[in-house]
């Protein structure tokens, strides 16, 4: 338990703020002389393309190993990743693949980009995460795949979705892009559906000098249709010998050895900053419980969390506020981003609520919703989703985009928790301000990130 000490005024009404400017910069990813000295070896030995360079293969194999999968392959981006997965499990024109309402648009547009029909289900308003009961609901005689989104760092409940996939014969598709090195029930997130596909852009957990991405399996042939996406469309020998005879559509999603080897020296110390990270988030989330009406992480006693984002709920009511938790969220940000804490809310709205989905012009001319392949109508309408909704409107993300940094720092963690504490000290006023406000719901707004 934290221990509270009395505090001056708010600084919404004049008084100093808790966190001067700067004191919560969040530099990531953390560059070591190990990561420069992997970088310079790999310029210094001349072996740069894809045809002659060892730094790929080197992150492929570490990366397989974490995650206890047969096969790696690293791409340009994580989007790269997610669109060579959903081509390697089967997806074709008008093919629907199943994806959780709250996520970031590259869990969905990828199906797009391989003419297929993301279906939204909604999400459990605890774990944010696939809500396993709204999955069979969405399934069709066009249902190939689900794609399963571990947001903000927490696996979602893979276990009875592994079963829902296998009784309908569909794959399971892992987005790790915010959960590297997370775990359910004792295996690692990536390595535990059919295939997994992860970021590394430089503000993941696990980081590249850029952009990128990697691809997880177990399957041979799974490996081998993604590989095909991210060259080509050409099939790659284990020798690298090239036919230059393309068998499907393919793209140049090839990665980069300098960055390559920028992230398997950084692979190394994953599981050092995840330790520290998860040490700083239960600290805050410590403090939380002690203050009534905000509601730390759920994380269930079968996962790991590994906090890419630190979202927590206000629940007004359990502090013995009548007040709309809407506004008592907004509230709250106005007041905390005063004392010099960020609170952000990641998207204001659920994905299918985005104009690509609302409007449908997709790639042009309305495909591929009106290409001919679809068997049905999909419904886009953001009410369908209500547990998303809830979700947007009752929580909020500490700090600016990322957790990793801050939260392996123990100063910045206590700056966390004094600002809080101020603020709760003060709860009169954030009620006040609340009721004032002119309020709208997060939706009806215009959409952001952040």
């Amino acid at each position: 338990m934290e221990t509270l000490v009395r505090t001056s005024r708010l600084a919404v009404h004049g008084g100093e703020p808790t966190i001067p400017p700067g004191a919560l910069a969040e530099p990531w990813p953390l560059v070591t002389e190990d990561d420069v000295a992997a970088v310079t070896a790999t310029l210094r030995s001349g072996k740069l393309s894809w045809v002659n360079n060892t730094a790929v293969r080197e992150l492929e194999d570490a990366w397989a190993a974490y995650c206890g999968t047969r096969y790696a392959i690293a791409v340009n981006s994580g989007t790269a990743a997610i669109h060579a997965a959903v081509a390697a499990v089967g997806v074709g024109p008008g093919d629907e693949v199943i994806v959780p309402a709250l996520t970031f648009l590259a869990s969905a547009s990828a199906v797009i980009h391989h003419q297929g029909i993301p279906v939204f289900a909604d999400v459990d308003p605890r774990t944010f995460n696939l809500d396993p009961s709204k999955i069979e609901e969405k399934i069709s005689d066009r249902t190939k795949a689900i794609l399963v989104v571990h947001l903000h760092g927490l696996p979602a409940d893979l276990g009875p979705i592994m079963e829902i996939a296998a009784r309908h014969g569909l794959k399971v598709i892992e987005d790790v892009a915010q959960a590297q090195g997370a775990r359910y029930q004792g295996r690692v997130a990536g390595g535990i559906g059919d295939i997994g596909a992860t970021s590394i852009m430089a503000g993941k957990n696990l980081a590249t000098a850029g952009e990128g991405g990697i691809i997880s399996t177990n399957d041979r042939g799974l490996r081998d249709a993604a590989d095909m996406v991210k060259m080509f469309g050409e099939r790659i020998t284990d020798a690298e010998h090239r036919e230059y005879n393309a068998e499907t559509m393919g793209w140049n999603y090839r990665f980069s050895s300098i960055l390559a080897a920028f992230t398997n020296s950084q692979l190394k110390r994953l599981d050092h900053y995840i330790a520290e990270v998860q040490k700083g988030a239960q600290r805050l989330s410590a403090a939380f419980r002690e203050l009534p009406g905000l509601v730390p992480p759920h994380v269930p006693s079968d996962r790991t969390h590994v906090y890419h984002h630190y979202r927590f709920r206000v629940d007004p009511a359990a502090a013995g506020l009548e007040l709309h938790p809407g506004r008592f969220r907004k509230a709250l940000q106005r007041v905390m981003a005063a004392e010099g804490v960020p609170l952000i809310e990641y998207q204001n709205r659920p994905v299918p609520g985005q104009q690509l989905f609302q409007q449908r012009q997709g790639y042009g001319r309305g495909c591929p919703w009106s290409c001919g392949h679809t068997s049905r109508e999909v419904d886009y309408a953001i009410e369908a989703y209500p547990q998303t909704l809830d979700v947007i409107r009752c929580s909020l993300l500490v700090g600016n985009r990322l957790c990793m940094a801050s939260f392996m720092d123990p100063s910045k963690v206590t700056l966390y928790v004094d600002a809080f504490q101020k603020v709760f000290e003060h709860l009169d006023e954030v009620v006040e301000l609340a009721r004032s406000l002119d309020y709208r719901e997060p939706w009806e707004e215009a959409a952001r990130l952040a």
